[in-house]
């Protein structure tokens, strides 16, 4: 049985010292990766910028979070921010759900928001 090669190689070849790849030559960009800091990536200013912009109600909800530990003061240290965001929007839910119906009590059962639109307001 005759082996077959996989490939072939020309017969003659002209490999100088600069086309044979040494050690040296794959190790050193390795190491220097292998090597480099994990943090040594940081987004440009630029691109968190176009991201807020992008995304603005992620600024509104740090705003929010940041107006909620300077209204609550220390007691907001026992809280994480998960806890603190959740608690402002159930608040918000709560005063803009009374607010509204104390509104239908007043208007006939409509809010202001609601009566000024019927009369062509705003």
């Amino acid at each position: 049985m005759t082996e077959l090669p996989l490939f072939s190689l020309p017969l003659t070849t002209t490999n100088t010292d600069s086309d044979k790849t040494t050690e040296e030559k794959l190790i050193q960009p390795l190491t220097e990766v292998l090597n480099a800091p994990s943090n040594s990536f940081k987004p440009p200013e630029n691109i968190k910028k176009s991201l807020d912009d992008l995304f603005p109600e992620q600024a509104y909800e740090e705003k929010q979070l940041k107006k909620a530990k300077e209204i609550l003061g220390n007691i907001a240290n026992e809280f994480t921010s998960e806890q603190l965001r959740d608690a402002v929007t159930e608040i918000q839910f709560l005063a803009t759900s009374w607010l509204d119906d104390f509104e239908r009590g007043i208007f006939d059962g409509l809010t202001l928001q609601e009566l000024l639109h019927e009369k062509g307001g705003a």
